[in-house]
């Protein structure tokens, strides 16, 4: 098959899968009562379906076999990346413990070590290991952890892919790039039912599924021209929007006497709305920041070091000062802005 048109297989059949399966799942929400109902600890203010991320899940599952072929690393990530949509589906319907979650996620985090999707950043084997372990269950609940507000975390997922498979691409990634380009395809896909205001949601299905994939792909980049740090910079940097706001929350329920895992309205989009920015803004000044950071990371991987580290430094700097602004809006500012926005559309309440 040529280069070009596996390409434009790998985006454009998960969009499409996602564009016409996803008013389907929506129906069957719907219809079995799998909703999202308003309540204290989430944001949106009226009943939304789940199975979203059914959508995605099924759309990528197509994509991946018609693109990617009977690969040993495609299908190990694909049944890790399954395996996490059926606990987060479960998730979605009954409630399952964080710690299984967990659990979870660090085994198949070592199954995608003994694939070789693995980090290299040590040398050292039982480092990198455990280094490739954290990282999945990090990138996993960052995503998740970022559904919290209409579009941002299915968007953000969308550019990250996107600059993944770019900078893939630089790298002569063969493998690495079509399966990015159809992570983005299905994000693609879903994002017009999902941008706010929104009509279904991914569910922990859809974004512990997303995580999970995004996570193996940085995992599986060869990066071989930044040196040094720069070669564990490049996949934070790929993935900074969720990789802040699950700093931003965990510090701030860490410092609040919070469980981390128990949901709030403490994320930054809801700081952000607390502000005064509107839902799609707040879309869109997300979607910005990843854009930016995605492009940062592509410079640098291109092994350009001396401005790189520059920018990262000044990046670096950035992110702690607007984690130090976000951080002083405080939880009575955040319920506020709740219930102005439950007083607008219940005005009789």
């Amino acid at each position: 098959m040529d280069t070009g048109f596996r390409l434009v297989l790998a985006f454009g059949l998960p969009l499409v899968g996602a564009l016409a399966l996803t008013p389907v799942a929506a129906g069957v929400a719907h219809r079995t009562g799998v909703i999202s109902r308003p309540r204290s600890d989430r944001f949106h203010l009226t009943a939304t379906p789940y199975l979203g991320g059914v959508a995605i899940v099924g759309s990528l599952l197509l994509g991946s076999a018609l693109t990617a072929g009977p690969e040993g690393e495609v299908i190990v990530i694909m049944l890790g990346a399954v395996v996490l949509a059926l606990v987060g589906l479960v998730d979605d319907i009954r409630g399952v413990g964080p710690l299984v979650r967990v659990g979870i996620e660090a085994v198949l985090g070592v199954a995608l070590w003994a694939e070789g999707i693995r980090s290299g950043l040590f040398g050292v084997p039982a480092l990198d290991l455990l280094l490739t372990v954290a990282w999945v269950i990090a990138v996993t609940n960052a995503v998740n952890i970022l559904d919290n507000m209409d579009g941002v975390a299915t968007g953000v997922a969308a550019i990250s892919a996107v600059g993944l498979a770019a900078i893939a691409w630089t790298q002569g990634e063969i493998l690495v790039t079509p399966f990015a380009l159809a992570i983005a395809g299905g994000c693609l896909g879903f994002l017009p039912y999902n941008f706010p205001p929104a009509r279904i949601f991914l569910g922990d299905a859809g974004s512990l599924f997303l995580g999970f994939l995004l996570a193996a792909v940085t995992l599986k980049l060869d990066l071989v021209e930044p040196p040094g740090l720069a070669r564990g910079v490049v996949p934070a940097l790929a993935l900074a929007v969720p990789l802040f706001d699950m700093a931003l929350v965990t510090i701030a329920r860490l410092t609040g006497g919070r469980p981390v895992h128990r949901g709030g309205l403490d994320h930054t989009a809801h700081r952000l709305h607390a502000r005064g920015l509107h839902r799609r803004s707040i879309a869109l000044l997300a979607y910005s920041a990843q854009a930016a950071c995605s492009a940062l990371a592509l410079f640098i991987a291109r092994g350009t070091t001396g401005l790189a580290q520059t920018s990262l430094v000044l990046t670096v700097a950035t992110a702690a000062a607007a984690l130090a602004l976000l951080l002083r809006i405080h939880s009575g500012e955040l319920i506020e802005a709740q219930e102005v926005g439950r007083a607008r559309l219940w005005p009789s309440r």
